[in-house]
């Protein structure tokens, strides 16, 4: 093999795998920008987070100490939202639509939410991990897993 069919395979192996590499590393620096965020957020409200999700839509911390939820969402401007889990519940809502010529109990997933509800009764938040009306694609079963485990995190975060 002469030197320059070597150099056209190298420029093409980088011109290929150079944009992949780019992702990964700008994604790479968003986490940490939004971690770092999610930590200065939680001392500001003297929490310590034991914890973390990061997803393009949620950034989720748990306190299980105080019981307290932080969540922001990096779509709406970094908003967050400090949740007292004191005296609350959750429950994962999910609703769908039927898919057609398929069984009676088969429904395509249109949205999942955790909702937080204060004495069983009154609802205190919806945090959502997954609607079908905006422009994100994500996985929905992937989505309700998450949920499911946050559900659990929080329930025996407050059972402590």
């Amino acid at each position: 093999m002469d030197n320059s069919s070597a150099t056209i395979g190298l420029l093409l192996l980088v011109a290929f795998i150079g944009p992949i590499l780019f992702m990964i590393y700008k994604q790479s620096n968003k986490d940490k920008k939004r971690l770092k965020e999610l930590k200065n957020l939680s001392a500001q409200h003297n929490m310590n987070l034991d914890h973390i999700e990061l997803s393009n839509l949620l950034i989720l911390g748990l306190d299980s100490k105080s019981k307290k939820l932080i969540v922001m969402e990096p779509e709406n401007n970094m908003s967050f939202n400090v949740i007292d889990l004191q005296d609350t519940t959750g429950h994962i809502s999910q609703k769908g639509i039927p898919l057609p010529n398929a069984p009676k109990n088969k429904t395509a997933i249109t949205h999942i939410s955790l909702e937080l509800l204060k004495n069983k009764k009154e609802k205190v938040t919806e945090i959502v991990f997954y609607d079908e009306d905006d422009n994100n694609s994500l996985n929905a079963e992937t989505q309700l897993f998450i949920a499911g485990k946050w559900e659990k995190l929080i329930s025996t975060s407050l059972s402590a």
